[in-house]
């Protein structure tokens, strides 16, 4: 697993979906890095895929120990990967430690660190590999809009990527109106003093685009304008 032929992603959720806050997703600064970090529950885990060279490797991670200081938190635990599909048998075990740290108000960062220590025919024993990745909030297009090309960058272990679960009322009024269709009529008021959105992501796709326009269907089952007027991505966690 050197460094140059990793792609990484790394969560921790055991059912795929147990609340908007309990887990947040990374990336590196090429996209090629994610991971997807559970801070909340007695078991925090996690997963990860590994790329290298034409094999995929599908991998878990335990948290054994948690520790908090000055603006981050330090986790430390085991991790366990093996080779997907047609192919030689591949396992790489070892131990896992990160570093989770506020980078700015609406962004988290994390240093992760995996010293391989054995497995089965794993060609990375012996290494350890250190990486720097941010949160990759969805970020509008130059129409201000969200769509499933930048909002979907939740990691799910399941079924990939699915947009982003929890966002913040920004219309000017402080309120924003939740439709039943897009565009239809009003079911119910959502208020920036008082509400967060959480989108549905049993479809994992919660974006929807009616007359050109990308909407978000949330879990009240109604229809918010996906637009950075009067929606934007909350870090998790909160």
């Amino acid at each position: 697993m050197k460094k140059h032929y990793i792609w990484l992603s790394a969560a921790v959720l055991s059912l795929f979906w147990c609340g908007a806050a309990s887990a947040t997703t990374y990336i590196n600064d090429t996209g090629k890095t994610s991971l997807n970090l559970s801070e909340k529950g007695n078991n925090p885990g996690g997963f990860y895929y590994t790329k290298v060279g034409n094999r995929e490797f599908l991998g878990h991670l335990q948290i054994r120990r948690s520790e908090g200081a000055a603006g981050s938190y330090y986790y430390k635990g085991t991790f366990q990967d093996r080779a997907i599909g047609p192919g030689r048998k591949i396992v790489c075990s070892g131990d896992i430690s990160i570093v989770r740290y506020q980078v700015a108000r609406s962004e988290w960062g994390a240093n992760v660190t995996w010293k391989v220590k054995g497995g089965e025919n794993c060609p990375a024993v012996g290494q350890t590999i250190k990486m720097n990745l941010i949160e990759p909030l969805p970020r509008a297009n130059a129409s201000g809009d969200y769509n499933s090309n930048n909002a979907n960058t939740w990691l799910t272990e399941t079924a990939g990527l699915a947009t982003w679960p929890l966002w913040r009322i920004t219309s000017r009024d402080g309120e924003l109106n939740c439709r039943q269709t897009p565009n239809g009529a009003i079911k119910q008021v959502y208020r920036a003093n008082r509400d967060t959105i959480s989108a549905e992501l049993r479809g994992t796709n919660a974006i929807r685009i009616y007359q050109g326009k990308p909407w978000l269907l949330t879990t009240k089952g109604c229809y918010v304008r996906a637009n950075y007027q009067y929606i934007q991505p909350i870090s998790l966690p909160e």
